[in-house]
């Protein structure tokens, strides 16, 4: 049983172009509230390599943390959607 699925990829390509389609994901995983557990088992990937992934986009904008990746990730998101509520 599959617990996250993005259908479409465009808008997060558009927000984040620095970023794969893994990272993307595993970001978003992260956003909904799983953890690098949770998000390992849902991939049928190891933890190590949720780690790789958060670490490869953290370098992607050089952020120091996997913390500061995550409140840069959530902020574009959310600033995204405010302009598009206001410039609707």
């Amino acid at each position: 049983m599959k617990l996250f699925t993005i259908n479409d990829f465009s808008p997060y390509f558009t927000l984040f172009p620095k970023l794969s389609k893994r990272e993307i994901e595993v970001l978003s995983m992260s956003r909904s509230g799983l953890t690098r557990s949770e998000i390992a088992l849902e991939l049928n990937i190891s933890v190590s390599t949720v780690d790789n992934y958060f670490n490869n986009a953290m370098h992607k904008y050089e952020l120091e943390s996997s913390c500061a990746l995550r409140a840069f990730f959530n902020f574009v998101i959310q600033d995204s959607f405010i302009k598009m509520i206001i410039y609707k």
